[in-house]
């Protein structure tokens, strides 16, 4: 049987208040606690969407929207070269909210398509601002700069 005299009890309570200091020392130092944040939280990048098609002349790129704690990104990949595909360019979306779009007949959140009829895929990239607004976020390659820029629609 346990009494407050008792051994087991005495060291028992000294287990949990070592334990409790260490908690709230962990609860209020930051630097104590950012070790331990990065076990319990969410990735830091989410792969949202990915879509695949010429939006290079003569590359057949893959596009990523991803999802990140510092907002939505685009990322365009060339081919695989020996297992690894160069990052081409990375774009930072205006807004931080994912949002759908009807293209074709399906909802998506990330498309390419011709505009120009041009033979080189634009892509385009709902997203939703603060107050949930849409916006549709075209970009197209910029053959001259060789980077891809938001997009302008030819003047006939």
């Amino acid at each position: 049987m346990f009494t407050l005299n008792s051994k087991w009890f005495r060291s028992g309570t000294i287990i949990f208040f070592l334990i409790f200091i260490a908690s709230t020392v962990l609860y209020f130092s930051n630097p104590a606690r950012t070790p331990f944040r990065s076990l319990f939280s969410l990735p830091a990048r989410k792969i949202l969407s990915v879509a695949v098609g010429p939006v290079i002349p003569g590359i057949k790129a893959k596009v990523l929207k991803v999802q990140t704690p510092d907002g939505l990104f685009l990322e365009i990949y060339a081919p695989a070269q020996n297992g690894l595909a160069p990052l081409i360019q990375k774009i930072r979306l205006p807004d931080k909210q994912d949002a759908l779009f009807q293209f074709q007949g399906r909802a998506t959140d990330l498309a390419l398509e011709d505009l120009k009829n041009d033979g080189i895929f634009e892509i385009i990239a709902p997203t939703y601002d603060a107050s949930l607004v849409p916006h549709l976020n075209i970009y197209q390659y910029d053959k001259i700069a060789k980077v891809f820029a938001p997009y302008e629609k030819q003047s006939n």
